[in-house]
């Protein structure tokens, strides 16, 4: 189980790099365009030219390089189920030895599995620089200015913002609990780590139930706390801190448009 403590997807560190002073909103627009590249790119090209363009954004972090690679270690096992899936069902010209009976490998699916375990590995390394760089507050807040307009469709703005940064907030959280009874459950004599798959899913159910437990405890608590603070929804709040975006910022945006559009091009 020592995955669940090496997830740093939603955590924040606190820090004064190029980054962490950027605007919450130009992060947001930022990742959405890197996504929708990332996710639309079909040869290595330019999955290599968006992993120089992470590199240096992982740069202008200052974040620990083994940290953030830490938290993107957990999900290996996404990467390689989605590469083998790629690798014996896609069709194609047969690499040398192959097909062996029932079993076929193709250069096809090679392509095809490296790149689309590429692009998720790209996808989870992005947000997670943008988590660990901008607070859940910063985020909600951003978000919120950003999808401002939908209340003219009578859309709560507010409570979706809200929601957003509870969420975030709580994956950590709930990392911990899971992280703490797991440490507990082992304490009483509960092996987590022999046996086969299916009985570490059966030894999984002893997590369960405490976990829920304390989910529904977290969150009783958090909205008792809320109309202790007269939280009202959908009721105009104003913030601390509002949200200005510089020439930073404007910058920022406009070399990821520009990069968006030369991906598409390399495409």
């Amino acid at each position: 189980m020592k995955f669940l403590q090496d997830i740093t997807l939603g955590q924040y560190m606190p820090g004064d790099s190029f980054l962490h002073r950027l605007d919450p909103r130009t992060k947001l627009i930022s990742l959405l365009l890197l996504m929708i590249v990332t996710f639309l790119i079909k040869n290595f090209i330019a999955l290599l030219f968006l992993l120089g363009i992470s590199s240096l954004a992982l740069i202008l972090s200052r974040l620990p390089l083994a940290y953030v690679f830490r938290g993107v270690r957990s999900f290996t096992w996404l990467f390689l189920f989605t590469a083998a899936v790629h690798l014996f069902f896609t069709p194609g010209p047969s690499i040398p030895l192959f097909p062996l009976g029932f079993v076929d490998i193709t250069w096809t699916g090679v392509e095809k599995g490296v790149l689309v375990a590429g692009q998720l590995f790209l996808a989870l390394f992005l947000s997670s620089l943008m988590t660990l760089t901008t607070s859940p507050l910063q985020l909600a807040h951003g978000l919120e200015k950003l999808i401002a307009p939908l209340k003219r469709f009578h859309v709560p703005v507010e409570d979706f913002s809200m929601m957003t940064m509870l969420a975030i907030k709580f994956i950590p959280i709930l990392l911990g609990e899971t992280n703490r009874i797991i440490k507990a459950q082992s304490a009483r004599g509960v092996d987590f780590e022999s046996g086969n798959f299916f009985r570490r899913i059966k030894n999984m159910v002893p997590i369960l139930t405490p976990l829920f437990h304390s989910v529904f405890s977290r969150a009783e608590e958090l909205a008792v706390a809320l109309m202790a603070r007269g939280y009202v929804s959908g009721a105009k709040r104003t913030h601390l801190h509002e949200l200005k975006m510089g020439g930073r910022d404007y910058c920022v945006l406009a070399v990821s448009l520009a990069f968006a559009v030369l991906e598409l091009k390399l495409n």
